[in-house]
């Protein structure tokens, strides 16, 4: 086996499968689509917005930096109960209440811009208690995914696929430039946008028709701390999934340590105004557009391993060329190979995890996989602001880059073909047990 797509793992029941625009996938899929795609389109108007408003309240880049950095701790402390929520309750029910949570905070924070009582400390509270809702969104609709398309790895990395190029398209390439724009005309719009987007994105979710509780034969009524323990022993006991939640924590360290900073980058080191900066958010969606797409065709070339060691070596590649940019073009060159490598990374190792995992323990080892991960994260703005304001903007784009070039040696040693095969034969196996 070389890749996920080639993997041993038993094929869908039979029976003819669901062809639309989308291919064969469950019919609740479209929904979950949907819901995704105007979800990550606020987003994005936020990614442009949110740093264009810390910027006119503070030009000190530990102050913007620390604005990133409270939207991200919530993690290091909600992402491990969000994952036994998300084992316990409906993880339907868990996705659209989450949605509502976040657009009455979304929609507070531009009646605050309105009314002229916007600061940095209220951006630090409403980051962090969007962070909130987050965590329980993301562990619920990572577990989701396998029930909605199918347990087949190649239909999860096909549907992974879609979802990491609609957020591209939409969080990335038409978010940031809407945003910036937005933001220009009159500030509280894009926070109105995007509070509208939960909205519909609650409505999306709710008419979902399936049914997405673990089963309670499965899952008993143990305790949290039980619970915990279960997932996160699990987890260790995988060689593969352990180094790719290691690896991935320190990627996010790496990538928050350059993104923290970047507004002021683009506007110190590139001149680029609110418009420049948007459309220099969204000049790496190119890339990564094309990079989901083309994940199924690099798996068959190389296999699922060697894509991911090869997406760890472009991303630090992509950073040291933005260091050393000497012009918006070139720091757009660097955004682009960037956007490529993150989104073959990202779908490969979201697949991974979602076809390696059992049902009954996704949603756990979602919320452990994403404590490290996100929870590296307020190191890595951290480590953004600490750099740029002792050795300037650019070293914090030559650090990133560094350590992500590091991480694929260590992923050449702890990443193989073997353990990919390993990973998938054993999810069937325990799964069938359960069954």
């Amino acid at each position: 086996m070389t890749n996920v797509t080639e993997s041993r793992v038993a094929p869908d029941p039979p029976g003819p499968p669901r062809r639309s625009f989308f291919g064969s996938f469950a019919p609740d899929f479209p929904a979950l689509w949907g819901a995704s795609g105007v979800s990550f389109l606020g987003s994005g108007i936020s990614s442009a917005a949110l740093p264009l408003l810390a910027a006119s309240l503070s030009s000190d880049p530990m102050v913007v930096a620390g604005v990133v950095l409270a939207s991200r701790v919530p993690w290091l402390v909600f992402a491990l109960p969000a994952g036994v929520m998300a084992d316990r309750w409906d993880r339907k029910r868990a996705m659209w209440v989450s949605d509502l949570v976040r657009a009455g905070l979304t929609m507070a924070l531009a009646a605050a811009v309105l009314m002229g009582w916007a600061s940095i400390l209220l951006l630090m509270v409403v980051g962090f208690l969007l962070a909130i809702a987050d965590t329980m969104f993301d562990s619920a609709s990572s577990a989701v995914l396998p029930k909605v398309v199918s347990t087949h790895p190649e239909q999860i990395q096909k549907a992974n696929s879609w979802l990491v190029g609609t957020r591209t398209t939409t969080e990335s390439f038409v978010g940031p430039p809407l945003g910036g724009l937005l933001f220009s005309a009159f500030r509280p719009l894009p926070f109105v946008a995007d509070a509208l987007s939960f909205v519909l994105s609650a409505f999306l979710i709710r008419r979902m028709r399936g049914d997405y509780h673990v089963s309670r034969n499965v899952y008993g009524g143990t305790s949290m701390r039980s619970s915990l323990t279960e997932g996160v022993a699990w987890l260790w006991r995988q060689p593969m999934l352990r180094a790719i939640t290691g690896i991935a924590g320190l990627f996010n360290v790496a990538c928050l340590a350059q993104s923290a900073i970047f507004v002021l980058f683009a506007q110190q080191e590139l001149g680029q105004g609110a418009i420049g900066f948007s459309l220099l958010l969204a000049v790496g969606s190119f890339g990564a557009l094309y990079g989901a797409a083309q994940v199924g065709r690099f798996n068959r070339w190389f296999g699922s391993a060697l894509s991911l060691k090869l997406a760890l070596t472009g991303a630090g590649l992509a950073c040291l060329i933005t260091a050393v940019a000497p012009n918006v073009w070139i720091a757009g060159a660097g955004e682009i190979l960037a956007g490529f490598a993150a989104a073959v990374w990202n779908v490969n190792q979201m697949s991974l995890r979602q076809a390696g995992t059992p049902d009954h323990l996704l949603g756990r080892v979602s919320g452990v996989h994403r404590l490290v991960t996100y929870g590296g994260m307020p190191f890595g703005a951290l480590l953004g602001g600490v750099l740029a304001s002792t050795a300037g903007l650019r070293a914090s784009f030559v650090v990133a880059g560094l350590i992500l070039l590091l991480l694929a040696v260590l992923a050449a040693f702890t990443i193989t073909r073997a353990r990919v095969n390993q990973l998938l034969d054993q999810s069937q196996t325990e799964t069938d047990t359960k069954e």
